[in-house]
């Protein structure tokens, strides 16, 4: 049995999952989790960011944006990452797994601006070949803040709507607690392909 932060007991994870969702605020860690889950369980990874933010940090319609989130969530396996409001609907209905990624404050906003600067100084393309400004840097570590409790207050009552649907839900701040939760301990480091996350 997993016990969330608050005492609340969720359902324990008995099978392989197939379609994971991975929610948290900026700055939780999601995507490294999905790239490590999707490599282990042979599963797609699809970041919605992806998806949202088209070339020149435009963003997707909500329309457009709403038939890409349906069209990966009809899929027989998957590993999503996203926080994304409107696609909620769409993958809550059919994710059997969820994990919220509930790391402090402090944490997100250390990783967001850690990997900013990198970023920046790197001139790194991200989703269709947009790249981090000094403009899109300071909007992120500001919704990183802003957005901080209003992720918490929307997660909360959603992970207790899919536990009672008998979806297996996960919070936790740690990957590592949810890599070990979903899959079992690790295999020793020698046969080990996957770097370890690390932790804050």
């Amino acid at each position: 049995m997993t016990r969330d932060p608050e005492g609340t007991d969720l359902p324990g994870l008995a099978s392989v999952p197939q379609r994971i969702w991975l929610l948290g605020p900026p700055g939780s860690g999601k995507t490294t989790l999905g790239r490590r889950l999707a490599e282990r369980l042979v599963r797609p990874h699809h970041e919605l960011d992806a998806y949202f933010w088209h070339r020149g940090w435009t963003r997707a319609d909500s329309d457009a944006f709403h038939a890409a989130v349906t069209e990966l969530a009809a899929g027989e396996t998957w590993v999503i990452d996203g926080q994304y409001h409107d696609a909620h609907p769409v993958l809550a209905s059919r994710a059997d797994t969820v994990i919220w990624l509930d790391v402090p404050l402090g944490v997100a906003l250390w990783r967001v601006t850690r990997r900013t600067l990198r970023r920046l100084l790197t001139r790194t393309a991200l989703w269709n070949d947009n790249r981090e400004t000094l403009g899109s840097a300071l909007g992120l570590l500001v919704w990183t803040v802003r957005s901080h409790r209003a992720v918490a207050a929307v997660n909360r009552p959603l992970l207790a709507r899919l536990a009672a649907r008998d979806v297996r839900t996960v919070r936790t701040a740690s990957a590592e607690a949810a890599l070990t939760e979903l899959l079992g301990a690790p295999p020793p480091a020698g046969n080990n392909p996957l770097a370890p996350v690390r932790r804050q």
